[in-house]
């Protein structure tokens, strides 16, 4: 949702500016500089790790070309297990970008409205066709192309606040409306379902819809929230530097200390703050070896 919101406004500079070949090309350029290489960077050491039954050729492919759960379940193993949704990131990047851009550049800016509506759609409507008895997140969760109206909807918000001023004049209303959403969603699911595994295909379908609009209805309030004190604003600017890296090794660290907790070598609590400890050390190791110094590269593509 976040995602979509902040390349949403992207591309809607770029159809303001006069989308063009150019401008698709830097958009996507940017956006693959951003992700890729610590991905890429993260999947290589992982794949030294490896055993011969964890990783093959075809495998180690499907995870550099983030199709390890295009339309396909992604593997049980959870070797790498956060990338699924980098890979619905990434994919609607190259996917939405193109047809948005060409669609303006062609039919004007109704025709990106048509290409949005259409990456709400087409997600709701293939989960709303896949077979009940698949399991929900392995089948429905994590698949690509079910996921894509997650950052769309994102886009819509973009799109939205543009065209509609009482969102930002209202954002304490929406919010309080984000917060009720969100909270008779989880209670209903606590209460009513009582397991991660959603059965009904309503259920199914719609789960992320009803999040999506929870929290779109934040955004007008969040994008107004100010701190006065400049060491929480520091904090907090670095945190969200470093967030992708811990992203991307956060749930393997976890696990690798888990399995030092369970051969007797450490306390639990000593595990998880071990974990804790070596995925920040990366973080900021990543942020300024790697980011930093493609970011200045990128900014000035």
């Amino acid at each position: 949702m976040l995602s979509g919101f902040l390349i949403g406004n992207m591309l809607l500079n770029i159809v303001e500016r006069g989308p063009s070949f150019r401008e698709w090309k830097i958009f996507t350029t940017r956006r693959l500089l951003r992700v890729m290489p610590t991905y890429i960077l993260w999947l290589v050491l992982l794949s030294m790790l490896a055993s011969t039954q964890q990783l093959s050729l075809s495998r180690f492919v499907h995870y550099l070309t983030l199709t390890q759960s295009f339309a396909w379940p992604m593997p049980s193993d959870n070797w790498f297990g956060v990338s699924w949704s980098l890979a619905i990131e990434v994919w609607f990047y190259l996917l939405f970008g193109a047809l948005s851009l060409v669609a303006a550049a062609v039919w004007g800016y109704r025709a990106l409205l048509a290409v949005l509506a259409a990456f709400l759609l087409l997600p709701l409507i293939a989960r709303a066709c896949m077979p009940v008895a698949l399991p929900w997140d392995a089948w429905v969760r994590k698949i690509t192309v079910l996921r894509l109206d997650a950052i769309a909807t994102g886009v819509a918000v973009a799109v939205a606040m543009r065209r509609a001023e009482w969102m930002d004049r209202h954002h304490l209303k929406l919010a309080f409306s984000g917060v009720v959403c969100l909270l008779g969603i989880v209670v209903w699911w606590v209460l009513d379902v009582g397991r991660f595994e959603l059965q009904t295909r309503a259920a199914r379908t719609l789960i992320f819809n009803g999040l999506q609009l929870g929290v779109a209805l934040l955004i007008p309030a969040l994008l107004r929230l100010q701190c006065e004190s400049s060491f929480v604003r520091h904090i907090w600017a670095w945190l969200s530097d470093a967030t992708y890296a811990i992203y991307l090794v956060h749930l393997n660290f976890l696990l690798w200390a888990l399995i030092l907790v369970d051969r007797g070598m450490f306390p639990f609590a000593v595990g998880m703050t071990l974990a804790f400890a070596v995925t920040i050390i990366w973080a900021a190791l990543s942020l300024h070896f790697i980011e930093r110094p493609i970011r200045r590269y990128r900014l000035g593509l």
